[in-house]
């Protein structure tokens, strides 16, 4: 297993196609001066036309100096979706908490709002067999007889939750204004978790100016195990740009080393080089990226692809 401790590379450095990312040590061993607080966001959700309506929650970072009293100081929103087996609280509570305080403490990223959130559907009833397998009801399309409309309880029932409790760029819950503040959006995820990030650029792309996926491909609408062809991938990732292609949008996809997945280096080769595509860390300029680290695989590490996405993100 390699160790994450020893990158040494820098955000753009180029190794051939790949680049790879710059460390910050203090992440998981500093302590923070500047420390943000979590609430909990409860809410309802019936998109997934089965008659139910269920009781869900997510865990919302307020950056150090939130104040919300000051309505005149508004915030980005990150949104971060856990990969399989997680639930919404690996941030939110207990010892992981100041990773994300660490990551603004320095002053060099701007602070923002992360919100996780969970395809699951009672991650902590199905605690066991989630913890085990991941394999539990979930809305993110990989529970046979549920529908995959996570992306549209995102939409629909997360965002104005969130956003309109908080000093946000939202201005009401009604869909023109969510589409209306697309650039003060991102949408990221971990591994299964990015699966869904890629299903969120196709389902959600007039609500979300940036998507930073990590550590893992896009299964467009295939079910796990099935196969999968280039020209479907290309087809799914670029559609919602052609249909759109007034909306302006960045990709900041993130990657591990040799023990992570490597199907996503394949994907990324071949879609990097589509037309609607500039290749490139300057959002001014370009549309999409592609860093690779030697870290592996698991979500505890997100703060550190964090601190490379973050710079780049909302730019």
């Amino acid at each position: 297993m390699s160790d994450f401790r020893k990158v040494i590379t820098k955000p753009g450095e180029l190794i051939g196609f790949e680049t790879v990312f710059e460390e910050n040590p203090y992440i998981r061993t500093g302590v923070p001066a500047k420390k943000g607080t979590i609430e909990r966001v409860d809410y309802t959700t019936d998109v997934y036309e089965d008659g139910k309506t269920y009781q869900k929650y997510c865990y919302v970072y307020l950056p150090w100096g939130y104040d919300s009293e000051d309505k005149s100081k508004k915030y980005n929103v990150l949104y971060y979706q856990h990969g399989n087996t997680c639930e919404p609280s690996i941030f939110s509570i207990g010892g992981n908490k100041p990773m994300l305080d660490m990551l603004f403490d320095s002053g060099e990223l701007d602070p923002c709002i992360i919100v996780s959130t969970t395809y699951y559907f009672d991650p902590m009833g199905d605690a066991e067999e989630r913890m085990k397998s991941g394999m539990v009801p979930a809305g993110d399309g990989g529970w046979e007889g549920i529908k995959g409309n996570f992306w549209k309880e995102v939409i629909e029932n997360i965002i104005p939750a969130v956003e309109t409790r908080y000093n946000t760029w939202l201005e009401d819950r009604s869909a023109e204004a969510i589409k209306a503040s697309r650039d003060h959006r991102a949408f990221s995820g971990y591994s299964r978790g990015a699966v869904m990030t890629w299903r969120m650029l196709h389902y959600g792309f007039e609500y979300f100016k940036y998507f930073a996926p990590m550590s893992c491909m896009t299964r467009a609408d295939k079910k796990r195990g099935e196969t999968l062809t280039k020209a479907e991938v290309i087809d799914f990732v670029t559609a919602p740009i052609k249909a759109h292609p007034e909306l302006p949008f960045f990709i900041f996809a993130s990657n591990g080393g040799k023990e992570d997945i490597q199907e996503m280096n394949v994907q990324m080769n071949y879609l990097t080089k589509e037309p609607c595509f500039s290749y490139g860390p300057d959002p001014e300029k370009n549309n999409i990226f592609y860093a690779v680290s030697d870290l592996y695989h698991t979500d505890f590490l997100v703060p550190y692809y964090y601190w490379n996405s973050l710079k780049v993100l909302f730019k």
